[in-house]
């Protein structure tokens, strides 16, 4: 039986463009810890093999800190043995990150030449390869030759299972039920799988470790456990300092501004300070008014980030505004004669129904958002 972390996609140095610079660095930092914890969790269970399944980059170009601090915590490792795979965000090649940094001798990086590290004092023999360019059009897990079945055998790969993009080392699961592995640890699909079985052969996919934008939602981690000849045993822990999380909130029941941020807060309450929420406001509105980010909170009780998605649309009484000539009156008229007739799932339609929202509440001096950036206007 062999300890294993198994861990892919950390993306290291990633510009996280979302936010502004100082919160983008503070984010680096925190995806820097998120592996450094994962490093020590490992050396706390005295694992035995730590894999890295592609991606440790997020490309060619990595700061000086960050290669620091990955040889000082690889040094750390003593006799735990470190195999990397280079995926498609960080291939192997000159004047990468894996030529430029000096890693110490239990790091072992697989190149473009399929390769067999024997572990002789644990009875494994690790299989690996990895990139080259930042394009692999071949399987990296079919046609392996296994050179002792009776060994724990293990692959460290980066590859697409999905099958859409054929570009980044395409794998199917008849694959992966033909291999021979005892485990397969993957790397390049960034929501985690569990530990999966396709006759008798392990395998997973532990997600990033740290996610970077709303497409890679929820808490992240990566996968430790045990592996013997016909039985793993490996789940997923946690790691990530921050989260990134979706929620639709229907305001229509708020007849004003108040009543509205007490139904968000309320929808809101299980996201805190460790989370950057997306948050799409619904609803038919009585009266136009216009939720601002800063308005909904601030503090350790509530999300850092708070990205707002307005798709409200505004009833306005008619009967009262068909017979009045104020300027209200004319602007609401004006739109509802353009929206007359169009496709309520359409860009126009929707256009037009912010335009009769944000209208409404700047002529009844309720405020308005400045959609440069600015402040409530």
């Amino acid at each position: 039986m062999v300890k294993v972390f198994h861990c892919a996609d950390i993306h290291l140095d990633s510009p996280f463009s979302l936010f502004s610079p100082r919160e983008a660095e503070k984010r680096r930092t925190e995806l820097r810890a998120a592996f450094t914890s994962a490093l020590m969790y490992a050396r706390e269970k005295k694992a035995d093999i730590f894999i890295i399944s592609g991606d440790l980059f997020d490309g060619e170009y990595v700061t000086r800190d960050t290669r620091e601090l990955l040889v000082r915590e690889f040094a750390k490792c003593g006799d735990m043995k470190i195999f990397i795979a280079p995926g498609n965000h960080d291939p192997l090649g000159t004047g990468s990150p894996y030529e430029t940094a000096d890693f110490p001798k239990n790091v072992h990086i697989f190149g473009g030449e399929r390769e067999c590290v024997s572990l002789d004092d644990l009875g494994v023999d690790v299989y690996g390869f990895g990139f080259t360019s930042k394009n692999c059009l071949s399987s990296p897990v079919a046609n392996w030759k296994i050179k002792d079945r009776s060994r724990i055998n293990i692959l460290a790969v980066h590859g697409d299972m999905v099958g859409a993009d054929q570009t980044n080392g395409p794998i199917t699961k008849r694959e992966i039920a033909e291999s021979g592995f005892d485990y397969i640890a993957l790397g390049h699909i960034h929501k985690p799988t569990g530990l999966l079985c396709e006759n008798g052969v392990y395998y997973s996919y532990p997600g990033c470790i740290e996610g970077r934008g709303f497409d890679e939602q929820g808490y992240k981690g990566a996968m430790y456990g045990t592996v013997e000849k016909g039985n793993v045993e490996m789940s997923l822990k946690r790691f990530s300092k921050s989260r990134y999380e979706s929620v639709s909130v229907d305001i229509s029941a708020a007849t004003e501004k108040m009543e509205a941020l007490d139904i968000i807060r309320n929808a809101i309450r299980p996201y805190n300070e460790d989370t950057a929420l997306k948050l799409t406001l619904e609803g038919e509105m009585k009266s136009a008014f216009v939720i601002l980010q800063n308005e909904i909170g601030r503090g350790c009780e509530f999300p850092y980030y708070i990205e707002i998605i307005d798709n409200t649309h505004v009833a306005p009484d008619l009967g009262e505004l068909e017979q009045s000539n104020t300027l209200k009156g004319i602007f609401v008229r004006k739109i509802l004669e353009e929206m007359d007739g169009l496709d309520k799932e359409s860009e126009q339609y929707r256009v037009l129904s912010l335009a009769l929202k944000y209208g409404i509440a700047a002529l009844e001096d309720r405020g308005v958002v400045d959609y440069s950036g600015g402040d409530q206007a």
